[in-house]
């Protein structure tokens, strides 16, 4: 009996403490809730998975709430919806290019199309057909369905080194959803993985949706849980100098010479920008991630990524950006340039990347036209 009442009292006392850690939290250090969105997306043959069509909705992965328009084929648009223009620019790639982080009027679409305009002198769509998740198969695929149905000025293609890198090209994907939804059920035998997968991760789904004291002390207790194997976060191979010789770069080369074929067959220059990850723009980030994996960092090259896939695409003849280095200068200057929460790009680390390929940008869009290979919008 004794022994029963001592239980519910550490229990009650236990509510209260955290009740008051949640409060306090809230107060003095406010933290952003995850806000799981999974009917943004829908499963579709070839691609996998699209965003929904005429979407006007919001989302929030962990920085802050933004808004998601979507115009009549699932595509990204400003809040304002899509607007004419007499210019269009084809714009593939996956998380990034979606930004699901910032405002659109914040992301390097949005502000290709404000500022563009004023400089090859005529108004400037972005058609921002990118997906969170996909790979350069994707992106060719996408390229391919679309380019036999309208007219673009320009390619821009955005491959983030960190996943980007492949070594598989599926000729069409299965419809699935994009990521996996946790659900609470009873763990199927008595393993660690199995009751992770069963209970750990449901819990941990409902807290960071919940509690701004868990997305607290889960930020400050990253690097530990890297060491207990308990997080998202998995390491990438192409940070690995024993990778530098691995076919990865040349076959995910040869998929964007392909998307780039594409284009040249409608007369439309493409554009490759290369984009690093966190860890690569911030060397302490960098070294506390892998001392987080327990990996010796004499094992690691952080510009690797960038320099073979840069050599690889130059090799082949293709127009290609490295964001790199503008990053790392402006978070060496304070600057943060990835969310805090959201391993994404700031408003500010999209505004670096615009600036950086804009000029690139004007110079295809005030190339002499070429009437012979276009299509009728």
């Amino acid at each position: 009996m004794i022994a029963g009442v001592n239980t519910v009292v550490a229990g009650v006392l236990l509510a209260i403490l955290l009740g008051l850690g949640e409060i306090a939290v809230r107060v003095f250090a406010p933290q952003q809730l995850q806000v799981r969105r999974s009917d943004i997306w829908q499963p579709v043959d070839t691609l996998g998975w699209v965003h929904r069509a005429n979407l006007r909705t919001t989302i929030n992965t962990g920085e802050r709430l933004v808004h998601v328009v979507t115009d009549s084929n699932g595509f990204r648009v400003g809040i304002k919806g899509p607007t004419p223009a007499k210019k269009h620019v084809l714009l593939l790639g996956d998380s990034f290019v979606e930004a699901f982080q910032v405002e659109y009027e914040q992301s390097m679409a949005g502000l290709l199309e404000v500022r563009l305009p004023a400089k090859v002198g005529a108004s400037v769509a972005v058609v921002n057909t990118g997906v969170g998740a996909w790979d350069p198969p994707q992106y060719y695929l996408q390229a391919r369905a679309l380019l036999g149905k309208r007219s673009f000025d320009a390619i821009l293609v955005s491959l983030t080194l960190l996943n980007d890198i492949v070594l598989k090209r599926p000729d069409r994907f299965l419809p699935r959803a994009p990521t996996e939804l946790h659900h609470f059920r009873v763990p199927g035998h008595l393993t660690f993985t199995e009751f992770a997968d069963a209970l750990g991760y449901p819990i941990n789904d409902y807290l960071v949706e919940h509690s701004q004291l868990f997305v607290f002390f889960k930020l400050r207790l990253r690097l530990e849980l890297m060491r207990l194997h308990l997080t998202a976060y998995t390491f990438p191979n192409v940070l690995l100098k024993s990778e530098a010789t691995s076919p990865r770069w040349a076959f995910t080369a040869d998929i964007c010479r392909d998307i780039a074929a594409l284009g040249a067959e409608h007369g439309i220059p493409t554009l490759f920008v290369l984009m690093p990850s966190p860890y690569q723009v911030d060397r302490a980030s960098f070294l506390e991630f892998v001392r987080g994996f327990g990996i010796d960092p004499a094992k690691t090259d952080m510009d690797q990524p960038d320099r073979l896939m840069q050599a690889e695409l130059e090799r082949r003849g293709l127009r290609v950006l490295d964001a790199l280095p503008v990053l790392r200068a402006a978070a060496t200057g304070g600057v943060r340039m990835f969310g805090p929460v959201d391993n994404h790009p700031s408003p500010e680390g999209h505004d670096a990347v615009e600036r950086l390929i804009e000029p690139a940008l004007v110079d295809l869009l005030t190339a002499a036209q070429r009437p012979s290979a276009r299509k009728t919008r």
